[in-house]
Parts: C-alpha cells; structure tokens; sequence
C-alpha cells in the first residue's frame, strides 16, 4: 500500500534510498573510463589525421620542380622588426636596403648565375626579364619622390609578394601634383623568394612605422600625410592607422586609399599555422612551398612560400581584432576617411571582409568604396561560378548604410556601356560612362586594378622589350608550359585604369586642400 501510495505522487521509494558507497564508486570509474576512452580515441583520430595531412602535404612537396639559388639563399642583412626597436631610421632603412641589394647583386653574379633555367630569369642578367633592363631605376626598391615645395606626403606600400612597381604610376601621378611620394619596399619583398620566406608580419608592419616617420620628416609641419596599401598593404595601411588612435606620437594620415586590401583572406589559410611546426621535422625542404616556378616577373615572385601565407593571415588576425576593440570602444570615428577600390570578382582577399570588418563598421560619412562588377554583356558570363558582386549591388538598396557606395556595372542588358550606380546616404544617382569592357574580358582581378593597360610589364596594350605578361596569348597542350596556365589567363592590367586613377585623385585631393573643388562625379 505504501509503494502504491508513493506511485500515485510520481514518486519511487527505491530512489530515496542512497546508494551504497561501493556503488557510487562503480559508477563514478565507469563514467571515468568512458571519458579516457573518448579521449583516446580522439587523440588516435587526431594523429591519424595529422599523420595523413603530413604525408599528403610532404608527397606534394616532393612533386614540386627542384628548388634554386633563390629559394634557398637570400641577402642577409634584411629590416628585422628588431631594427625598428633599437631606433632605425628611415635613412638608415634606405642604406641597408642598399646593402641588401648589393647582397643581391652578388648572390646574382655568383652562385646563381650557374643555375640552368633557361632564357626566362630575373636573377640572371642576360635575360629580358632582368629588372634592369627597362628603367632607369629599379622600382623593386624603396623610391623616394620628393615635391618642392610639397603640398602632401603619400607612403605607398604594395601587396604580398609583389614590389613597389605596382604602385608606379599612381606615384608618378601624385609627384607631379606637388606630393612627396615614398614608395616603401616591404621587407621580403623585391629581392627573392627566399627572403620572403623568412619575413614575418610583425616585420611589415615596423618597416610601415619606420617610412611614416621618415615620410614626416620629409614635408613641413601639419602638412597632410596620406597612405595607399594596396592588397597586403592595404591590411599593413589600416593596421598603421589604427594604432595611431590613441597615440598622438604618431604620424597620422588625414585618409587611406585601400586597392583590393586584404582585410580578410579564407579561413583555410589558418592551416598555416600547421607549417613551423611541421617543417622542421619533415626532413624536406621544399615543404617550405606551395608553388615553385620560373622567376620570369622581374617585379613579383612567382613561387610562393607558405610562410607567405602565414604571415598573410596572422596580419588579418590581428588586424580584425583591433578593428573589433575600436568598434567596441566606439572609436572607429577616430580612423582616417577610408576610399577603397575593389573587383567584385577577386581569388585572392575575401571582398566580404572589407565591408563587414571595416567599412560597415566606420561611422557615416567615414568610408566610400568603388565596386566594380563581372562583365554583364560577356558571353562568357554564363560559365561563371557564380553571381559575383550581387550581394554588394543589393547594399545600393539598404538603409542606413554608413558608407558611400558606387557600383560600376553594365547598363541594358547585352550592351557594353557602363554605368556608375552610386549611393551617399539616402542620396540616388546613376552616371553613363564612356566607357565600355574589352573583348572576352569578363572581370577584373585582385592584381589589375593599379595597373594601367599600356604598362609595358603587365599592360594589355603596346610592346616592351620585356616579356609582356600581360600580353601572352598562348594555345598548346595541357601541362607543357614551365609557367602557370592561371598566368596566362588572370587579368593583369586595368581597361578603366583612367578612370580609376582619376577618381582615387580627386578623393586625395580633397584631402590635401579641403576648399578644392568637386571632382564632378561620385566618388
């Protein structure tokens, strides 16, 4: 009677009774046990998967073309992030790049020149890639541009792998309007891969420190200062920025022009991380690369270290985390204005990370970004992946959006003109362009937009006594060429580079002398 009674109260009289000791023991080691199991199956998994990424990443590197002069040896005497700490200047920048490149020279001059690469080498003189044989200077190095009397003073700083060539003409533009121009040589860079392949991102960014000072002291008080970053430096440009929040010891400059910046790059790239770990017991050392090929760009590397990477994307780490403690803080206001040029189609950065990591996050009135869409009117515009940049286009239609926004698309659809659809505030206006795509172009690339199409290295148009990248048109079998197939297909040069240029001046001239009239078009 009593069990019935406790039955109907939803009751068990055997649950109240405890649980002699021995038993609770049982079941706490049980429980235990389970949880030793879980755990040593997980790490079994674990190593089965790591064992199985090594031996996957090490037969790859084993495929790769055998390793040269360049991939192994490198100038010695390279900016460290260390030099910025025991007080370098930027003079004293500029004398031990010098040495670097006499480095270079001799490393060039000796050893390598017994390397057997062919005709196609910018590590060996004789070639018509040497980057000697066009200009006067070589614009893989630090140049200086300086205005008498300045009106401003722009740094410069070009993308990963690249040089400071990449950001010539805009340079070349800007010293002829009274600017003082440097053009800083990110350290790694513009020498051989080899260098890159020990930079380190904290080393970038101390060089970018060391050329605003030196950019500082170049140009009278309170004169403007402005950088560019293009791609890597774009990322190095907006970090430099937004670490001079706070800190008035620093030169700041009244506004950033970010050219396809790398805010955000894939998340995959975090398997990097993997590599100085693995590396070292591997036992190869071209596990060291993920690509290996001729060196036939006298202004960017063609093989790519994985440290590249890496360093790549602990930049962008770091760098959202910052953006993040400004936005927290509610000093994204306290940031430069911001003009970014960006490809909606792009391989390299994540073209959603520069709007949801920075430019959505900026105050209104704080950032404008040119858009340019795929070629509409391509015939070629059904075998695309996907719809590129009509997720952006939508932002033309969304409220309270902080940035000014121009997309530049097609018009009618199967016609070839284009128009600028642009968007300040709540303000609407929409532009024709005299302008229009070329033949069987069907986007732009993350490495066109600074690069004008007469450029006689990577332009579409003209000739060159160099090898003209950006003219190769070739046709053969699959597999045959040395180089890469995706070099003879990715756009290198700008069709609408006038336009752009003009544009990212205006904006930079409003900045130097507020009073200056409007350019006449948005932006």
């Amino acid at each position: 009677m009593i069990d019935a009674a406790l039955e109907r109260q939803g009751m068990d009289w055997r649950a109240s009774i405890p649980l002699p000791m021995p038993a609770r023991s049982r079941l706490r080691s049980r429980a235990t046990r389970i949880a030793l199991y879980a755990v040593l199956n997980l790490t079994v998994i674990s190593l089965i998967v790591a064992f199985t990424v090594v031996r996957v990443w090490v037969a790859y590197a084993r495929s790769l073309p055998d390793l040269n002069g360049w991939h192994v040896q490198r100038p010695p005497d390279e900016f460290r992030a260390r030099d910025e700490a025991r007080g370098e200047t930027f003079d004293q920048y500029l004398a031990r790049e010098e040495r670097v490149f006499d480095q270079l020279d001799r490393l060039c001059r000796g050893p390598w020149s017994a390397e057997r690469v062919g005709s196609y080498c910018r590590f060996q003189a004789a070639s018509p890639c040497f980057p000697g044989h066009l200009f006067e200077r070589n614009w893989n190095r630090t140049f200086v541009l300086e205005a008498d009397p300045p009106r401003a003073g722009a740094l410069l700083v070009h993308g990963l792998s690249d040089s400071p060539y990449s950001l010539r003409s805009l340079a070349l533009a800007l010293h002829a309007r009274g600017v003082t121009v440097i053009g800083l040589r990110v350290p790694g860079h513009g020498t051989c891969p080899a260098a890159l392949a020990r930079a380190t991102c904290e080393d970038w960014s101390a060089a970018v420190r060391v050329a605003m000072r030196g950019l500082a002291e170049r140009v009278p008080p309170r004169t403007p200062l402005l950088m560019v970053g293009y791609s890597n430096g774009g990322a190095l440009s907006v970090q430099y920025a937004a670490e001079t929040v706070g800190d008035p010891s620093r030169p700041c400059p009244v506004g950033l022009v970010l050219i396809s910046p790398m805010i955000g790059i894939t998340p995959l790239a975090g398997l990097t991380e993997l590599y100085p770990a693995v590396t070292p017991f591997s036992g190869e050392p071209k596990l060291a690369w993920s690509a290996v090929q001729p060196e036939i760009d006298p202004f960017k590397y063609s093989s790519w270290p994985i440290n590249a990477s890496l360093q790549g994307y602990r930049l962008t780490q770091i760098l959202r985390a910052r953006l993040d403690a400004l936005a927290a803080a509610g000093r994204m206001g306290e940031l430069p204005t911001i003009l970014a040029v960006q490809s909606a189609a792009d391989s390299t950065v994540v073209v959603g990370a520069l709007v949801d990591e920075l430019m959505a996050k900026l105050p209104p009135g704080g950032g404008e970004l040119i858009l340019f869409d795929i070629n509409r009117a391509s015939r070629l515009e059904g075998l695309l992946k996907r719809d590129y940049g009509a997720d952006l286009a939508a932002s033309l239609s969304k409220e309270g959006m902080p940035y000014s926004l121009t997309l530049v698309t097609g018009g009618e659809p199967g016609t070839p003109g284009l128009i600028a659809k642009s968007r300040r505030g709540a303000v609407r206006s929409e532009e024709a362009l005299t302008m229009s795509w070329p033949r069987d172009v069907f986007s732009l690339s993350h490495v066109a937009l600074s690069i004008a199409p007469d450029d006689p290295v990577y332009g579409s148009e003209g000739d060159s006594p160099l090898l003209p990248l950006g003219r190769l048109h070739a046709r053969g079998e699959h597999g045959v060429l040395a180089i890469s197939e995706g070099l003879l297909m990715r756009l290198r040069s700008n069709p609408f580079h006038a336009w752009t240029q003009d544009k990212i001046l205006a904006w930079m001239e409003a900045r130097i002398d507020p009073n200056a009239p409007a350019s006449g078009g948005p932006p």
